[in-house]
C-alpha cells in the first residue's frame, strides 16, 4: 500500500575566509557563531592547500587532475560573505578552471568529462560578476553537456574521452549522463549535471531537463504513483513503494535495465507470518587476497547443509525457503554481506544455525531478530546520497511540490531522516551525502523538516542547525574534516573539507 497520507500528517511543508576577513555585522551571524566560525576554519584550511603555481586544489604534476575539486573549492569560497572573484584565491582557481576548458567545450584533463564540467559550470555560475571569457566558458560547458546526455540528441564525437548514445526514450539510459567508463548514466552524474545546468541559466523547459525526467524516474524505487499512474515501470521497480532513488537504471553496459543500488536490498510486500532475520557479514579477503563473496546459490546450500544437521523442525528445508537479501555494495551475483529471514520464533537457535554455516569466512558473529512478517519480494534498496540527489533535480526540472513523484521522495525522506550517515550504505560516501542533504533541503526552501520519529509520531527537525551539529563533531583543529571512510576518495582532506563547507554555507 502506498503510504501518501503520511506527507499530510509529516508535511514537508511545501512553499542557498580569508584569515583577515573582518568579524560579522550581521545579527543573524551572531545568533549562529558556530556555523560561521567553522566554515571560516575550513576556508583557512583549504586556501592552504592552494597550489600556488597552477590555482588549483589537489593538482597532479603528472596529470590526470580532477578540475572539479578546484571547482569544488572554489563554489565554497564562493558562498562566503564578503568573498567574490576577486579574491586572489578564487580568482587564481577560476583560472585553473577555464585552462582545463577543452575544445569541445568541456571543462576536464583526460578523463570524467562530465563529472569535471558539470562541477566546475556550477563554480563558474556563482560568480557574482561574470567576464565576457567566464560567460562564454559557461555556454560551450553547456552545450557539452547537453552533447552527452543519452537520448536522441546526443552528439557523436569521434575519438571523444565519453560519447553517449542516441537512444529511443524506451531506453532504460535515456536521459541521463554517466562517468564514460561503465558505458551507461547514473543519478550522481545526471544529478550533478542537472544542478550545472539549472544553476549557469538554463531553463526547467529546456529539452534536456524533459528527457531527464526520464532517467529520474526510472531510478525512483516506486511503480505508482498517488494518482495510480505508473511512474517507475521497469522490472526492478515493479511493486516498489519505497520512494527513494537508487544510483542507476543499469549495473554496467551489459546488463541494461537491470537497475543499480550500491545499498543493496530491502524486502518489501511483506506478508506471511513473523518469523526471524539474521544478518551475515564476511571477511574482508580471503587467504588469496581477494574479497569475500558468495552468490545466492552457494549461500542456499551451506544452509541446506546445516539445516539437515539440525534436529529443529523449523529449520527443515531452510536454505529453499529462506529470503536471501544482499547487502551494501552487493553485484546482482553475490554479496560480501546480507540478510536471511526465515520462520521461527527463538532467535538464539536461528543465529546459531545461520552462524555454523558461514563460520569459516564470516567476519563477526551472525546476529538475529524477530520480524513481523518474514516473507517478502526481494527489491534494490532506496538509499541517502541518491534520494536527495533524485529529490533535488526534480525540484530544479520544475515539478510541482504536490507532483506524485515529489511527494514519494518526501515520504522516504520523512521515514529515513538521519545525518549520522548516509541511510542505507552507512558510512560509504557520508560527506558526500552531507553536501547533497544540505543542497536538496535549500533548493526546496524551508528552515524545518517534519519527520517520523522513534514512536512513529510525526518528530520537526531544524536541518540547518542538526547539519551544522553534525559537522562540528567531524571538524579538526586544523578547519579540515575527519575521514570515517576512505570510499568514493572520502579519505583526501581536501574534498571531504570542501564538501563541509558548501554544506555549511547551505546551513546560513
Amino acid at each position: 500500500m502506498i503510504r501518501y497520507p503520511l506527507i499530510v500528517a509529516l508535511g514537508m511543508l511545501g512553499p542557498g575566509m580569508v584569515c583577515a576577513q573582518p568579524a560579522p555585522t550581521n545579527q543573524a551571524r551572531f545568533e549562529k557563531p558556530d556555523r560561521w566560525a567553522m566554515a571560516a576554519r575550513a576556508a583557512v584550511f583549504l586556501r592552504a592547500q592552494q597550489d600556488k603555481a597552477t590555482g588549483g586544489w589537489n593538482v597532479n604534476p603528472q596529470g590526470p587532475t580532477l578540475p572539479a575539486i578546484t571547482g569544488l573549492v572554489v563554489q565554497g569560497l564562493l558562498m562566503q560573505e564578503g568573498v567574490d572573484e576577486k579574491d586572489p584565491a578564487v580568482s587564481a582557481g577560476i583560472a585553473f578552471i577555464l585552462s582545463k576548458q577543452q575544445p569541445d567545450g568541456g571543462i576536464y584533463d583526460r578523463i570524467l568529462p562530465t563529472y569535471n564540467t558539470a562541477i566546475c559550470l556550477s563554480a563558474l555560475a556563482k560568480i557574482k560578476s561574470p567576464s565576457a571569457e567566464v560567460r562564454s566558458a559557461m555556454v560551450k560547458a553547456q552545450e557539452f553537456l547537453k552533447g552527452l546526455q543519452y537520448g536522441e540528441g546526443a552528439a557523436v564525437r569521434e575519438g571523444a574521452v565519453e560519447a553517449a548514445e542516441r537512444v529511443s526514450r524506451d531506453h532504460p539510459y535515456y536521459g541521463g549522463w554517466g562517468y564514460g567508463n561503465r558505458g551507461r548514466p547514473d543519478l550522481s552524474n545526471s544529478a550533478f549535471i542537472i544542478e550545472a545546468l539549472r544553476e549557469s541559466g538554463v531553463s526547467e523547459s529546456d529539452a534536456a531537463f524533459q528527457r531527464a525526467l526520464v532517467f529520474l524516474q526510472r531510478c525512483q524505487m516506486i511503480e505508482k504513483g498517488s494518482d495510480g499512474k505508473i511512474i517507475n515501470g521497469e522490472p526492478y521497480a515493479k511493486g516498489s513503494t519505497q520512494g527513494g532513488f537508487i544510483y542507476s537504471t543499469s549495473e554496467n553496459k551489459d546488463k541494461p535495465g537491470s537497475g543499480q543500488s550500491f545499498a543493496g536490498e530491502v524486502a518489501e510486500s511483506l506478508s506471511g507470518p513473523a518469523g526471524l532475520a539474521a544478518r551475515v557479514t564476511l571477511k574482508a579477503k580471503g587467504a588469496d587476497g581477494k574479497p569475500v563473496t558468495l552468490t545466492r546459490e552457494e549461500i542456499r546450500t551451506r544452509l541446506r547443509e546445516k539445516a539437515k544437521e539440525s534436529s529443529n523442525p523449523e529449520h527443515a528445508g531452510l536454505g529453499d525457503r529462506c529470503v536471501i537479501l544482499f547487502g551494501p555494495g552487493s553485484t546482482d551475483t553475490s554479496a560480501n554481506s546480507f540478510e536471511v529471514r526465515a520462520p521461527g520464533d527463538v532467535a538464539p537457535r536461528f543465529e546459531i544455525l545461520v552462524g555454523s554455516a558461514f563460520a569459516d569466512v564470516a567476519e563477526a558473529p551472525v546476529t538475529a531478530k524477530a520480524v513481523e512478517h518474514w516473507q517478502g519480494e526481494s527489491r534494490l534498496r532506496a538509499y541517502g546520497s541518491m534520494t536527495y540527489s533524485g529529490f533535488k533535480s526534480y525540484v530544479y526540472a520544475g515539478l510541482a511540490r504536490n507532483d506524485p513523484r515529489v511527494v514519494a521522495a518526501r515520504e522516504w525522506i520523512a521515514r529515513n531522516y538521519t545525518l549520522e550517515e548516509n541511510p542505507g550504505v552507512g558510512t560509504d560516501g557520508l560527506y558526500y551525502y552531507l553536501l547533497v542533504f544540505s543542497r536538496a533541503m535549500h533548493a526546496w526552501g524551508e528552515p524545518t523538516l517534519r519527520a517520523v520519529g522513534a514512536e512513529g509520531g510525526p518528530v520537526t527537525h531544524e536541518w540547518k542547525q542538526d547539519l551544522v551539529e553534525r559537522l562540528s563533531r567531524l571538524q579538526q583543529s586544523d578547519g579540515s574534516f575527519r575521514s570515517v571512510d576512505d570510499r568514493w576518495m572520502e579519505s583526501d582532506p581536501v574534498l571531504i573539507t570542501a564538501y563541509s563547507l558548501v554544506a555549511l554555507e547551505h546551513a546560513e
